[in-house]
């Protein structure tokens, strides 16, 4: 886990490692809904547009809106209907495609109905009860806003160290920042985080200081 305070307010800003991730789902693993929400956070997703509302009938995930790549590509993209800066398509894994199926045939929902059916304010009580297990005191901060931090980064420095030349781009796309200056000014103060520990393990192994012989 690394943190940062806010430089104007109280409170710590959360990046979380790729295992403590899994731990975090892993503790939601016999309430599907609820793991199904954080999955969807870690994926970039905002809390608003992860939960349906009763006015709007095309708001929240629902499994319509999943579509695999076209031209026998492998891969999946979840379509976010009412994001913030519009319409969008993000990658998602084949898990959370096959846990969302589930989800919705276990409570019989249609494929134009909700899979996550609460309010926001639910999904702050959830994640305010799963962080928990992390057992670090800033954890005590985690929020499901931390989720889509922890994507942001994670994902551009992931693809960055993959050589991918628009890492920004794509992220900044899949995430629903708008790409104009001001949207790459707030994608990297306020979303952007410390190198992830798996991106920097594997960067030293090309570092003469470190990597040895």
């Amino acid at each position: 886990m690394q943190h940062r305070p806010y430089p104007e307010k109280s409170g710590r800003r959360i990046w979380l490692s790729r295992s403590e991730q899994q731990r975090l789902l892993d503790q939601v693993e016999d309430q599907p809904k609820r793991q199904t929400a954080m999955w969807l956070g870690l994926h970039g997703l905002r809390s608003d547009e992860i939960v349906g509302r009763a006015d709007e009938p095309t708001s929240g995930v629902q499994y319509r809106y999943f579509r695999e790549l076209a031209n026998g590509a492998d891969g999946w993209v979840l379509e976010v209907t009412a994001g913030k800066t519009g319409r969008r398509e993000v990658p998602v894994s084949s898990d959370l495609v096959q846990q969302c199926r589930m989800v919705k045939n276990v409570a019989g929902r249609r494929q134009d109905e909700p899979l996550v059916d609460v309010t926001t304010r639910s999904l702050r009580n959830w994640i305010r009860d799963a962080r928990e297990v992390l057992n670090e005191p800033a954890a005590t901060h985690l929020g499901m806003h931390d989720l889509r931090r922890t994507f942001a980064t994670d994902a551009y420095y992931s693809l960055a160290l993959a050589g991918v030349p628009i890492a920004e781009q794509l992220v900044m796309s899949y995430g629903g920042w708008e790409q104009s200056e001001a949207g790459r000014n707030t994608f990297r103060s306020n979303y952007l985080g410390p190198v992830p520990d798996h991106v920097t393990a594997e960067a030293m192994q090309h570092l003469p200081a470190v990597a040895g012989d």
